[in-house]
């Protein structure tokens, strides 16, 4: 049986003649909590946008389960197993708390179209079976009281936490993170970071990229640093924190005094 690792080689992305992503290789393997960090443009989001198929790369190789994924579509990629949240929150605002998340289910039933018209006792077993699902994962991420409220109406933490629910709603293998904390305050970020154990306790694998670098230092076991598209640095957070290349991209070397 493979094992749930994602392999990156030589992976080559370009937008014209912007090389956003440049020959770059990692491996994330089974439970880890993976970080990709990085300064701002980067190149780090189009790399999660390579993996989940919104923009193929030209050159290189994806591999998931040993399979290569590279040339997939989207919802190819999220039928294997890959999910994502983005950093801009993309939810149905009109929709409630629970239909958002039920709408991740989509991935996971059984029914077809024609069960809206002329429902089944197999097509009413399945909507049940999707709703106990929405329910655990309203309990899990604590929003049950929000469940009937529409998403729009609530605050960008609550938001945050039904963006994780709707992907954990395709019962993953492996949950990609852009920027999580983005937009939280102290105690949502420390919420989060429960949240982010709680899910890797339930067997899923974790490809994270955060700006919040103590969060990044505390939940990560592995990181990938890039800079224009290039790795720069691997490491344990102990040996990014400490090395030459990264210090030198986030905070400038004493050369650039010279400009």
């Amino acid at each position: 049986m493979a094992t749930k690792e994602l392999i990156l080689t030589n992976v080559t992305k370009r937008f014209g003649g912007l090389v956003a992503v440049d020959d770059l290789s990692f491996n994330v393997q089974e439970g880890q909590i993976y970080g990709i960090i990085g300064p701002n443009g980067a190149g780090k989001t189009t790399v999660f946008n390579c993996i989940t198929g919104i923009h193929p790369c030209e050159k290189g190789s994806i591999k998931w389960l040993g399979e290569e994924i590279r040339l997939l579509s989207p919802h190819q990629v999220a039928a294997r197993g890959i999910v994502r949240t983005f950093q801009t929150i993309r939810l149905f605002g009109q929709m409630s708390v629970a239909e958002n998340i039920m709408s991740g289910r989509h991935i996971k039933s059984s029914q077809g179209w024609w069960h809206g018209i002329c429902p089944t006792p197999f097509s009413r077993a399945d909507e049940h079976k999707n709703w106990d699902k929405v329910g655990e994962l309203l309990d899990f991420f604590n929003l049950s009281e929000f469940a009937v409220n529409p998403v729009g109406s609530l605050s960008y933490g609550i938001q945050r936490r039904v963006e994780m629910a709707r992907a954990m709603a395709t019962e993953p293998s492996l949950m990609i993170l852009d920027e999580p904390a983005a937009g939280l305050n102290d105690n949502e970020t420390l919420g989060l970071i429960e949240t982010i154990y709680k899910i890797r306790e339930k067997g899923i694998t974790i490809l994270l990229i955060e700006h919040d670098m103590d969060l990044v230092m505390e939940v990560t076991e592995y990181l990938t640093v890039i800079n224009f598209g290039k790795k720069i640095a691997e490491g344990t957070p102990g040996e990014i924190q400490a090395h030459p290349a990264v210090i030198e991209a986030y905070l400038g070397s004493d050369d650039d005094d010279d400009f």
